[in-house]
């Protein structure tokens, strides 16, 4: 049996543009080959049609105009982050403790730390007022050169009241021989200069920048300084 080409053109068969013949030979067995382009033609309709069962829904729904789901709105990606971090911060904490507890360190060594930690929080406004007179009062000359060691300089704390000369205080601070350092006395320099003292506060080498005898060697040194020198600040050196 021979069939035209044209046969098979229209809307069914695409692939097919130009008429052309394909016979088709009735073998004993049954089966039935497709010869010259027809073949090919009707092969790929098979795949067309395959995909027109299976694809079209995929199709569809790539070309159905709904698009992609829109992205979560910013205040509930916001509210989850918060979310997240607490939860985070939650379960630290909560690790912190119990390694804490492991280590031998019992709650009430932590409450103890807590309760130092919110003193300290307690005295801060003390520590700003005072540091905020030692940078930014008239009153304080600060890192008066007294030697050519790195170390050696002293702050004055001088009076309001510049009437006559004043009585002078040297203050030495102490820290272990290691973190001695002259602001340390600002304090005690700002209430005696309320009271029209004059007080100077000695800055020297620690250790390793220097050994026990070069401190020894600055203190000396700058209270020397203040002696010979005090009288220009409106202090009385023997007093």
């Amino acid at each position: 049996m021979v069939i035209e080409a044209t046969m098979l053109e229209g809307p069914e068969f695409p692939l097919l543009g130009t008429p052309e013949r394909c016979s088709y030979e009735e073998r004993e067995n049954g089966g039935t080959q497709i010869q010259g382009s027809a073949a090919s033609a009707i092969s790929g309709y098979k795949e067309i049609e395959k995909l027109g069962n299976g694809g079209n829904s995929g199709a569809r729904r790539r070309f159905s105009g709904k698009g992609p789901a829109p992205p979560p709105k910013r205040q509930q990606s916001f509210g989850r982050d918060i979310g997240h971090a607490a939860a985070e911060t939650y379960l630290i904490t909560h690790l912190a403790f119990k390694l804490l507890g492991y280590l031998g360190v019992g709650y009430r060594w932590i409450t103890r730390l807590l309760a130092l930690g919110c003193y300290a929080m307690l005295l801060l406004p003390g520590f700003l007022q005072v540091a905020y007179y030692y940078y930014f009062s008239s009153q304080v000359q600060r890192s008066v050169v007294y030697g050519d060691q790195p170390r050696n300089r002293l702050d004055l704390y001088l009076p309001t009241n510049a009437d006559g000369r004043k009585p002078v205080v040297i203050f030495v601070t102490g820290g272990a021989w290691i973190i001695g350092y002259k602001a340390w006395g600002s304090l005690l320099g700002k209430q005696l200069a309320e009271r029209d003292i004059v007080v100077a506060c000695l800055d020297y080498r620690n250790f390793p920048q220097g050994t026990i005898g070069d401190m020894i060697k600055d203190v000396s040194q700058g209270i020397a300084f203040v002696c010979n020198n005090i009288a220009a600040a409106g202090g009385d050196p023997n007093r």
